[in-house]
């Protein structure tokens, strides 16, 4: 990462410091659900090209602030993909009336197999979930390729390796979030996660709890590292590190802890790996660049293997 001002590293440390602080919740002993690796194989059947048809798709339907018309024609899409392979989904929407900006309406999109678990009030084994949202911006046209775009067509061509093995996408329940992105120019306690808090606090409500959880952001540029988070559980930072040296993805640990949607899911107890590309020496971030000219099939397919051979070896 390059140096940050020292006022805005003082920020954002203590922004940092009050997110993770808090003291997970403790499933009740029994109720998570056992995890089984998913076949080696997959992986390989992950394609950087399809998954970047699928970012290029939503990016035309332009900017995806909460309640905007780029967002339902985004969930629309989404809803057809994935039913075209076997994956039922559910709207899970909220009104928030007290957000930086007044009420606001926001909506996730969760996906769950037909081979799997029906009864939504328990879980699945892993949850993998990414930011569908792009930030609102007034000034310019910000669409958000690479920031929402790329995750949300990892998510999409992961669905489609996974239909063809039914056992093992049985064990997955995807979850594409509103609202990550702040209203205001950064995330704070009080503004931005708003879809990933309120997912959390459903998960925290279920019958069986998730055994991980796996969130990705930003991963659409293979010119920049990528990072994993450092609060991570051991075994679980050891097996990224190994696969992403095996399909070439540039991971590193970061100088510090990164905000993102995984920090309430983690907030629940729920162990989970943080994927995401280094934003800040990405000088399009949160800027009118943003757009499918940074995007790669590379990339998306490096993040997509590395994270189903995660999968196929991580030992929660």
């Amino acid at each position: 990462m390059k140096r940050l001002p020292l006022a805005i590293l003082i920020v954002l440390a203590a922004v940092a410091v009050w997110f993770f602080k808090r003291t997970p919740a403790t499933p009740e002993t029994g109720t998570r659900v056992p995890f089984q690796n998913l076949p080696a194989g997959l992986a390989d059947q992950f394609s950087g090209e399809n998954a970047l048809a699928h970012v290029k798709a939503i990016v035309d339907f332009g900017p995806r602030p909460p309640e905007s018309e780029g967002y339902e024609k985004s969930l629309v899409y989404l809803e057809k993909e994935f039913a075209a392979q076997g994956w039922e989904t559910r709207r899970q929407s909220f009104r928030k009336a007290d957000t930086v900006v007044g009420p606001k309406t926001f909506t996730n999109l969760i996906a769950r197999h037909s081979a799997g678990v029906r009864d939504w009030t328990r879980s699945t084994p892993v949850v993998i979930g990414g930011h569908l949202d792009s930030k609102l911006i007034t000034a310019f046209r910000f669409v958000g390729a690479n920031d929402g775009g790329s995750s949300t067509g990892v998510i999409l061509e992961m669905a489609r390796v996974l239909s063809s093995d039914p056992a093992a996408a049985a064990q997955v329940e995807f979850v594409l979030f509103d609202g990550e992105e702040a209203f205001l120019e950064n995330i704070t306690p009080t503004d931005g996660l708003y879809g990933s808090k309120y997912y959390a606090y459903s998960i925290s409500q279920r019958a069986t709890w998730p055994s991980l959880g796996i969130v990705i952001d930003l991963i659409g540029d293979s010119r920049y590292g990528y990072y994993y988070n450092p609060e991570a559980p051991p075994s679980f930072a050891d097996t990224v590190t190994r696969v992403a040296a095996q399909t070439g993805l540039k991971l590193s640990r970061p100088p510090g802890p990164i905000i993102d949607d995984h920090v309430p899911l983690q907030n629940t107890g729920l162990p989970c790996l943080h994927i995401i590309g280094d934003f800040v020496n990405m000088p399009y971030w949160h800027k009118p660049g943003d757009t499918m000219e940074v995007v790669d099939a590379k990339a998306l397919e490096q993040t997509g293997r590395t994270t189903l051979k995660f999968l196929a070896e991580v030992k929660p």
